[in-house]
């Protein structure tokens, strides 16, 4: 008994009067730059012996400012310090300091209550280098569509005055992050972003930057708007695709399994899966490449029949009872079965495989926040990571997914939010909201090339092929 004393008595002396271990520093966020203000927290921790003084200075050459000198409750000869964690919150105010621009350094030091350093602990230091910018953000708005249409793309352009660590569009709450425009004239930036298909609150539009330094500029946008009025369709559920098509889903995810009927597993699909797929796009869809990658109008695919229209606002009936209701977000066409997909327009592929409701399916990133969904492939014919151009084989038709028939199904997406393809089908659209303002922000960066129109098949519906009947059944 008495040598578990002893022991425990030794292990308690190490951790405490004989801690060797330094208290750990974190500065969040982990800046680089400084603005006239600015809010940071110091995180420090020590498990063993505890926390016993935290310091915290700003220093530029030979002017040195303390910010934060805290000492935390314990002895030195007892059991240390009470608290092993602390966050500790700094407000950062070089311009009330009298700092100047230029580079400076932000120092943490920490001490804990062990024996060493001549007693007075181990000590933790952060020295962190930063540069102080003084200069005001300026955000200056320069364009945005002549008119915004419901459910459709918008863009606008702007300028800043100095590097950015964020800056996009607001809408409705929602950010859509913007891009740099190359430009003579540095600052210069465009942000597409997705005008919502359901209206249920007025459109609030706001720019918004953040420079390096955490200073924030703010401008609200007025705008013209065209609402529009969705198409409601009501799509009958018969036995033989419930029985079908639910075999599938439930052999892809073993959890549907134990479902008892093929409506439940429907029910459950159309629903939590349809959800799932949706973030995920989202989430697919949030980094894309910093340029513009797409040239002219969006081809669509050759001698095709336009079915279900983005927006649709579908009611399911089973046996006539409605059983749910969805919104289909993209353009069905239907032509030959196993049909050639070609790509829209120039992009890199950053997804391929099996897509939930959507089945077998390829996504590609135009660049600018700009991405295009082809969906119920058969077969897919590229890889992820792939550069493809406008017209290469994406793959083939199918019916895969919750498909009923052999079709394809296509989408734009800003930012990974869904936005009607008949506009990015447009060439005259993509002159007149797209090229003219950018033409407007970089006058020497006026895309004549972008302006391009496809052949008529492109932009219009194609001519009916007699070869076979396009499907006639609707995605669920």
């Amino acid at each position: 008994m008495l040598a578990l004393v002893v022991i425990a008595g030794a292990v308690w002396l190490t951790r405490s009067w004989f801690d060797l271990t330094a208290p750990e520093i974190q500065l969040r966020p982990e800046v680089k730059q400084l603005g006239s203000s600015q809010n940071l927290t110091v995180q420090v921790t020590d498990a063993n012996s505890g926390l016993s003084r935290v310091k915290v200075r700003l220093r530029q050459e030979d002017k040195e400012k303390e910010i934060v000198d805290k000492t935390f409750p314990g002895s030195r000869w007892g059991r240390g310090g009470r608290e092993k964690a602390a966050d500790i919150p700094i407000a950062v105010e070089p311009k009330a300091w009298g700092f100047k621009d230029g580079p400076a350094n932000l120092i943490v030091e920490a001490r804990d209550f062990s024996w060493m350093g001549w007693l007075r602990g181990n000590q933790g230091k952060l020295e962190r280098p930063v540069t102080i910018d003084l200069t005001p953000l300026r955000l200056t708005f320069t364009s945005i569509n002549e008119f915004l249409i419901q459910g459709g793309t918008g863009m606008v352009t702007y300028q800043v005055n100095k590097p950015m660590a964020k800056s996009g569009i607001i809408v409705n709450g929602e950010f859509f992050s913007g891009y740099p425009i190359k430009s003579k004239e540095s600052g210069k930036y465009l942000a597409f972003f997705a005008v919502p298909y359901d209206l249920p609150q007025p459109l609030t539009l706001e720019l918004l930057a953040v420079d390096q330094g955490g200073a924030e500029a703010h401008t609200k946008l007025f705008y013209r708007l065209k609402t529009k009025r969705w198409k409601a369709d009501k799509i009958n559920l018969g036995d033989d695709f419930l029985n079908r098509k639910m075999t599938e889903f439930q052999e892809m995810n073993p959890e549907l399994k134990n479902l008892a009927t093929p409506l439940e597993v429907f029910l459950r699909v159309n629903q939590d899966e349809r959800g799932k797929n949706a973030n995920l796009i989202q989430e697919i869809c949030s980094h894309s490449q910093p340029e513009q990658l797409w040239q002219g109008a969006f081809l669509r695919q050759p001698n095709s029949k336009p079915m279900a229209a983005f927006a649709d606002h579908r009611s399911y009936l089973y046996k006539g009872r409605e059983i749910d209701k969805q919104v289909h977000l993209g353009q069905d066409l239907a032509s030959l079965e196993h049909a050639e997909v070609p790509a829209g327009n120039n992009g890199i592929v950053v997804f391929t495989g099996p897509l939930g409701i959507y089945g077998k399916s390829v996504i590609l990133d135009h660049g600018w926040g700009l991405f295009s969904l082809y969906s119920h492939l058969s077969q897919i014919k590229v890889e992820k990571g792939q550069k493809v151009t406008k017209g290469a084989i994406l793959g083939n038709t199918g019916a895969t997914g919750m498909a009923g028939g052999d079709h394809l199904h296509f989408s734009i997406m800003v930012q990974g939010r869904f936005v009607n393809p008949l506009e990015w089908w447009d060439p005259h659209w993509i002159k007149d909201q797209v090229n003219r303002q950018l033409a407007a922000a970089v006058p020497a960066a006026a895309t004549t090339k972008a302006v391009a129109a496809p052949s008529a098949s492109a932009v219009q519906p194609g001519p009916k092929t007699k070869a076979k009947k396009p499907a006639k059944k609707k995605q669920p």
